[in-house]
C-alpha cells in the first residue's frame, strides 16, 4: 500500500509539470487579420440649409441674341453690262442714260423673281419691258450706276425724269431691280432698303387686281422717306415711321413743291400722295392699251 501511494504521487507531479511548460502547449493558429474598413462620414445638411437650397433661384440661361437679317449687298454690274442689248437708245445729253429690250441675261435674272415663269400670269409680255441704265446721286452726294425695268411706252419719260434728277443732284438712296432682294413677286425688302424701283408683278396690297408695277408703269421713289399710310394709321415700310409727320420736311421727302413731284407731273404721271390712302413714294401713269 505504501508503494502504491508513492507511485501515485510521482504520476501527479509529472502531469503538473507538463501543464506548466508553455512549450509543451500548442498555441492556437490565428487567422490573418483584415485591415479595418474605411469609415465613410456622410454630412447631413441642417434643416435650415436644406430649406435654403430648395429656395435658391434657378440658374438662368443667357438670353440668345437674335441674328440680324443681313441687308442685301449691291453687286456691281459686270463689265461689259450683260443686260445691254446690241441695240440701245441712249440720251443725247448723257450716254450713261440708255435703255434696251430685255436680253437673255436679263430674262434669266428676273423670270421667277419679279416676272412669272408662265407669261400667262403676267398682264404684260416681258418683251414689252425695257431695261433702263442710269446714274444717280445718293444722300452723301456719291454717284452710282442705277437700273430700272419699265414698260416701253413710258421709258422715254423715265429716262428724262431720272436724268433731270441726276443733274439736279437729287438724292436717291438706291436704284436697283427688286430681283436683287431675293423676294419673289413682292417689293417688301426693296422698300425696307429704301430702294427706288419700278417693275414687279404683284397685286395691289390687300386687293386681287394687279398693281401698276405689274405693268411697268409705276415707280416708288425713296420708300422710307415717303411711306404708304393706311386709314387705320398703319404704314409701310416699317422703317418709315420717322417720316410720318409730313410737316417736318427732310431730304428725300416728296411734296408738291419738290422737284421729283414736278418732273413726274410734267410727264403726266399721278402722285400717290394725292390718293385717299396716301402713298407718298408712288408715281404711276395710265397708258392706253396697257393699263386700260
Amino acid at each position: 500500500m505504501k508503494r502504491f501511494l508513492c507511485l501515485l504521487a510521482v504520476l501527479l507531479a509529472a502531469g503538473c509539470a507538463v501543464q506548466s511548460n508553455p512549450a509543451a502547449s500548442a498555441a492556437p493558429t490565428e487567422a490573418p487579420s483584415e485591415p479595418p474598413a474605411e469609415t465613410v462620414v456622410i454630412a447631413v445638411a441642417s434643416p435650415k440649409e436644406q430649406t435654403a437650397a430648395l429656395t435658391l433661384p434657378p440658374t438662368e440661361a443667357p438670353t440668345p441674341v437674335p441674328t440680324a437679317t443681313p441687308e442685301p449687298t449691291a453687286v456691281p454690274t459686270p463689265t461689259p453690262n450683260p443686260y445691254r442689248a446690241e441695240k440701245v437708245t441712249a440720251s443725247k445729253t448723257n450716254a450713261q442714260f440708255w435703255y434696251c429690250a430685255p436680253t437673255e441675261a436679263l430674262k434669266t435674272r428676273v423670270i421667277g423673281m419679279s416676272y412669272p415663269e408662265d407669261p400667262k400670269d403676267a398682264p404684260v409680255k416681258i418683251t414689252d419691258l425695257r431695261y433702263v441704265h442710269l446714274l444717280y446721286v445718293d444722300f452723301d452726294g456719291v454717284e452710282h450706276e442705277g437700273e430700272l425695268l419699265v414698260h416701253k411706252k413710258v421709258v422715254k419719260d423715265v429716262m428724262e425724269i431720272f436724268e433731270a434728277l441726276y443733274d439736279a443732284r437729287y438724292p436717291l438712296r438706291s436704284v436697283r431691280l427688286v430681283d436683287d432682294f431675293g423676294q419673289p413677286f413682292t417689293d417688301g425688302l426693296s422698300m425696307s432698303a429704301d430702294n427706288t424701283s419700278a417693275y414687279c408683278c404683284r397685286r395691289v396690297t390687300g386687293k386681287k387686281y394687279f398693281s401698276r408695277h405689274s405693268y411697268g408703269t409705276a415707280i416708288d421713289v425713296n420708300p422710307v422717306e415717303n411711306p404708304y399710310v393706311k386709314p387705320d394709321g398703319s404704314f409701310s415700310p416699317k422703317e418709315s415711321e420717322p417720316y410720318l409727320d409730313r410737316s417736318n420736311l427732310r431730304e428725300g421727302m416728296i411734296t408738291k413743291d419738290d422737284l421729283c413731284y414736278k418732273l413726274f407731273k410734267k410727264h403726266g404721271w399721278k402722285w400717290g400722295g394725292d390718293f385717299k390712302e396716301p402713298d407718298y413714294q408712288h408715281f404711276s401713269k395710265d397708258v392706253k392699251g396697257v393699263t386700260n
